[in-house]
């Protein structure tokens, strides 16, 4: 009997898995970023998606939301990165703050905002891009 349960539950899980890959096609499209990335906003390859504490929505003006990274990629290095690929995707430079502890970096693309700050660790960097619509 235990083994006619066992063969159950991998089968169960086996057919779980195909339609939960098949749903996520279906959702996302195979050509688009998963709703957890920003499209016009890159991420350096060294840092890796917070997933679970990231949320980025489709919106009629583009995707908004929060999304959290963080790796091993120091804070002179982040903030250069998003110096440069911002500029390149079409966002303008607005301001920039640095308290010691915490970098941000504002920009702008009609019609959001993108706040990016950036926090360096001993080890991990964290990167935090909060995107919304540009106040008029």
């Amino acid at each position: 009997m235990i083994p006619t349960v066992r063969k159950g539950l991998l089968t169960l899980l086996a057919l779980t898995s195909l339609l939960t890959a098949g749903c996520a096609g279906l959702f996302t499209g195979d050509d688009s970023p998963p709703l957890s990335m920003f499209i016009d906003i890159p991420l350096p390859p060294e840092l890796a998606i917070d997933e679970k504490n990231s949320q980025v929505f489709e919106h009629e003006i583009g995707r908004v939301g929060l999304l959290k990274a963080s790796g091993r990629l120091g804070k002179a290095e982040t903030l250069a990165f998003y110096r440069d690929k911002m500029a390149e995707n079409g966002w303008a430079a607005e301001s920039e703050f640095d308290n010691g502890e915490k970098h941000l970096l504002i920009f702008s693309k009609k019609p959001r905002s993108a706040a990016v700050t950036v926090q360096e660790g001993w080890v991990i960097t964290d990167l935090e891009i909060n995107v919304s619509a540009k106040q008029p």
